[in-house]
């Protein structure tokens, strides 16, 4: 694991894309086949995966928790850079399990498709980030980002 933040996010997240790639590559049948490992606990691989899922909360608890004890609060752009993490995650999770023919139909007749709503939220995204950048650039703002340590903004 990563020795910083970063390093580790970044790692988890790639982790996440390889996860979701190998099962959304096993046939809904694999979830009953028996699992030998332990954390299955003698059971199916529904039972591992759900486990795992399971196990993540737990020890997303026990961050949340020690976190709270030792009172150390996000700022304001990390709670709402976590806020929107979530939200990602539950837009990309809307898309999980349809096919590419549908992903390109209307989600309902004279509406947009699924596509369509996918390329909005990356193009409101990308605008917003654009705005704020130019914004940032017109008022001299210039972030600086050192390793360890969340981006501060200076003055040239």
């Amino acid at each position: 694991m990563a020795a910083t933040v970063r390093g580790a996010i970044r790692e988890l997240i790639e982790q996440t894309m390889l996860t979701m790639g190998a099962l959304l590559e096993a046939p809904d049948r694999e979830l009953s086949v028996p699992s030998s490992h332990g954390c299955a606990q003698g059971k199916d691989v529904w039972t591992l995966i759900t486990n795992d899922i399971d196990h993540e909360k737990i020890h997303t608890g026990q961050v949340l928790e020690g976190r709270y004890e030792s009172r150390i609060t996000a700022s304001p752009m990390e709670r709402l850079v976590a806020e929107w993490l979530v939200e990602r995650a539950r837009f990309i999770g809307s898309l999980i399990g349809l096919t590419d023919e549908q992903f390109n139909t209307e989600t309902a007749p004279g509406q947009w498709t699924y596509r369509a709503i996918a390329k909005h939220v990356l193009t409101v995204e990308q605008d917003s980030l654009k705005t704020m950048a130019a914004d940032q650039a017109a008022r001299g703002v210039v972030l600086r980002d050192n390793p360890g340590s969340r981006a501060s903004p200076t003055s040239p």
